[in-house]
């Protein structure tokens, strides 16, 4: 009896937990900031928004952009998203005028 309440307490908390890992899924949805670059290092672009704080951008081969590159000084609007690691991951760069 001890044997079979035991198998039924381990199969309730691991049912318990692949429940509770397929509602905490979080879908990715970019957020988008406005600013000036003001920074360039190899796939870092460096943003300073509206309120005069400067965010750091990653940018990959995944990354489209709409018109050019940006070069310092250019207003920008970026897409993003965090990606596995938490950096702030662009999926789009568009250069305002």
């Amino acid at each position: 009896m001890e044997k079979r309440n035991g198998v039924l307490l381990l199969g309730f908390l691991v049912s318990l937990i692949i429940a509770i890992l397929f509602i905490n899924r979080v879908e990715a949805a970019p957020s988008v900031y406005y600013g000036k670059v003001v920074g360039i290092e190899f796939s870092v672009l460096q943003v300073r928004g509206q309120d005069g704080r400067v965010s750091v951008f990653w940018c990959g081969y995944k990354t489209f952009l709409d018109s050019r590159p940006p070069l310092i000084g250019d207003r920008v609007k970026v897409e993003y998203i965090k990606d596995s690691i938490m950096r702030n991951a662009v999926t789009r760069i568009a250069v305002l005028k």
